[in-house]
């Protein structure tokens, strides 16, 4: 007697490989080798780890099932990235890219196989998304939005094959998410599009959500970057008049994972409070976090961020108790200048910040001015409990999920009811409001982007000097984004009295002087900006190849953008300003190809619509004939 047949539900993964056909017309035994070693270290295992199973294969394709839709998504995220590094070497004609879909549905198990609507619709959404990205059900949204740490984008009812009704699909942002592959998700509704291009101003300024996740460490990544930084006369070196810097993320030691935002925060106030000394040039927190999971020596870490000295050490906090343990060493030699441990309760944790700050400041003998030591001095908060909640508020801004950011700004409002003088906790709130504007968490983004105005001006209120230079900074992105581009500059060059090392107030700067016109000094300023952080966001690069274009060396544009897409490649903005640049060099066809991958990346990317932030008509005229001369 036959097996009866059962129901479950289940969460399925349809995977896909991208124009399989034509990578064996290329090269029939290197495909099919390749795609079994993909299988046997990336695919497979990744699928087991997270409890799934293969029930289905294709010669190029598979279907699994999974106990939970978290395991669904994440199994398919840590896919793509792990194939998308797997063939970070190859051409684009020989990668190999999978589309990812995954559906909660109610299907019908007979023996090992599965059938029914909930495998058709995760079929059906994996051919529909962009190559190497993940598209989801909204059922299966539904089960994951604020568990994981994803960017998802709504896009919209989708008409599938052979499924009556529409299927309403989100997309993972991987770039948001702090992940690089190869594509993003598929169709975007146009409105969605057209939201992106509202806010590409002020997303290009510089981006609020650092990037956590670091696959640009392949050396074909590493060789493009020390190219293009060689052919712009700007390598980093060590021959400068100011003493180089980089401070890497502190261990938590503490036994608790839930506590690496305290190790995290009290990294960022270092950082902070060395770059208020002019003597010293500090590589920016965005740039070190790269390195929180990635090992590396001494000599790479020096080499890769154009850096002589280096901190790093650890925080333990346990049972009330704080311990700082902390290592200055001297990469160029390889000797370790000074090592020591701080000991205190969790009320003397600003004390053992400045004198870290000032034990690295004397051992490197830089030059400083009473004015300096008094700004980079700690502010201690008037609650203990009210610091803390601040470092916490930090942390979650920094992951840009939408119910993070929810919950940094009640933190940050628990903290200034407790600490109601707290610069800090009046300027984390500020930060958050003006992220969900800028991201679209909010009906009216104005309104939010009014609050965190009103919160900064609050900071400037009270004394506190360098969070009063964060706070200026925040101003000069909101004036910027409002197209007040003198204010914008005003505020940013009092942000950079108080610290001069402040890499968000340098590219604001940048971006600036790039919309009003003045594109040599531009250029000039992004070029400084990026010895400070070697890592500069999608939107800071943007903009620096966007001046590069403007100014008609496009042949730099190109090696700009070239650095930028080896660590963003899902971005069509980068893709956008190559086209323009090979197309005003000619090169028509490597224009068409770069034209393609802006559709394919932005099916909703219109001309008109960019550039539109220039002061000078020329400025916009130029890069809207570029774009249609390659074809858009």
């Amino acid at each position: 007697m036959a097996d009866p047949i059962q129901r479950r539900l289940v969460a399925i993964l349809a995977a896909d490989v991208v124009g399989f056909s034509k990578l064996m017309g290329v090269d029939e035994e290197d495909t099919l080798t390749r795609l079994k070693d993909i299988r046997a270290s990336i695919i497979d295992p990744t699928i087991t780890l997270h409890g799934g199973r293969i029930f289905k294969t294709t010669g190029d394709g598979i279907l699994a099932e999974f106990p939970s839709v978290v395991a669904a998504v994440k199994s398919a995220v840590e896919m793509q990235t792990g194939v998308a590094a797997y063939d970070v070497n190859e051409t684009s004609e020989r990668r190999i890219v999978f589309r990812i879909g995954v559906n909660l549905g109610d299907i019908m198990v007979e023996g090992d196989d599965i059938y029914g609507d909930g495998v058709n619709i995760a079929a059906r959404i994996e051919s529909i998304c962009q190559p190497g990205g993940v598209a989801i059900s909204a059922s299966a949204y539904e089960q994951v939005r604020d568990k994981v740490a994803f960017q998802f984008v709504d896009c919209g009812e989708q008409r599938v094959k052979n499924i009556a009704r529409p299927v309403r699909v989100y997309g993972i942002n991987f770039e948001a998410s702090g992940f690089v592959v190869i594509g993003t998700v598929a169709r975007r509704r146009a409105a969605i599009g057209k939201r992106r291009w509202q806010w590409a101003g002020a997303a290009m300024i510089v981006s609020v959500g650092a990037i956590a996740g670091w696959f640009a460490t392949a050396d074909s990544a590493k060789s493009v970057r020390t190219a293009l930084l060689t052919r712009l006369d700007g390598k980093a070196s060590h021959a400068q008049s100011r003493a180089t810097i980089a401070v890497l993320p502190l261990a938590n030691q503490s036994g608790d994972a839930k506590r690496e935002y305290f190790s995290d925060g009290i990294t960022q106030d270092i950082i902070g409070a060395l770059g208020r000394f002019s003597g010293l040039m500090v590589i920016s927190h965005n740039s070190v976090q790269g390195y929180k999971e990635r090992k590396a020596t001494a000599d790479e870490i020096s080499r890769e961020l154009g850096v002589r000295y280096i901190v790093q050490g650890s925080v333990r906090q346990t049972d009330g108790k704080l311990r700082v343990a902390v290592e200055l060493s001297d990469a160029e030699k390889g000797t370790q200048l000074w090592a020591e441990k701080f000991d205190g309760g969790g009320k003397d944790v600003f004390e053992i910040q400045d004198r870290i700050v000032q034990k690295i400041v004397s051992v490197l003998a830089v030059k400083i001015t009473g004015l300096e030591a008094k700004r980079a001095a700690a502010k201690p908060a008037e609650n203990l409990e009210a610091y803390d909640l601040v470092l916490r508020a930090r942390e979650l801004i920094l992951r840009t999920e939408r119910g993070a950011n929810r919950e940094a700004r009640t933190l940050a409002a628990q903290a200034i009811k407790l600490a109601p003088k707290y610069a800090e906790g009046y300027m984390a709130l500020s930060n958050a409001e003006w992220q969900r504007a800028e991201l679209g968490w909010m009906e009216d983004a104005d309104e939010g982007v009014r609050r965190s105005e009103e919160l900064a001006n609050r900071v400037l209120s009270l004394d506190d000097a360098g969070t009063q230079a964060r706070a200026h900074g925040r101003l000069g992105i909101i004036y910027n984004y409002r197209g007040l581009f003198e204010q914008a500059l005003a505020e940013v060059e009092l942000a950079m009295q108080v610290n001069p090392n402040d890499t968000d107030a340098q590219l604001l700067r940048a971006s600036v002087l790039c919309f009003q016109g003045n594109i040599d000094e531009s250029i000039t300023a992004f070029e400084t900006a990026r010895n400070f952080d070697p890592r500069l966001s999608s939107g800071a690069s943007i903009t620096m190849a966007l001046a590069y274009y403007t100014a008609g060396r496009y042949q730099d544009a190109l090696s700009a953008s070239a650095i930028s897409i080896a660590r963003y490649q899902s971005t069509s903005f980068l893709h956008a300003i190559r086209a323009a640049a090979l197309a005003q060099l000619g090169k028509v066809d490597e224009a068409n190809v770069e034209a393609a991958k802006v559709r394919n990346l932005n099916p909703y990317f219109q001309v008109e619509e960019v550039g539109t932030r220039f002061r000078r008509p020329e400025h916009l005229a130029k890069i809207q004939e570029g774009l249609r001369k390659a074809g858009l």
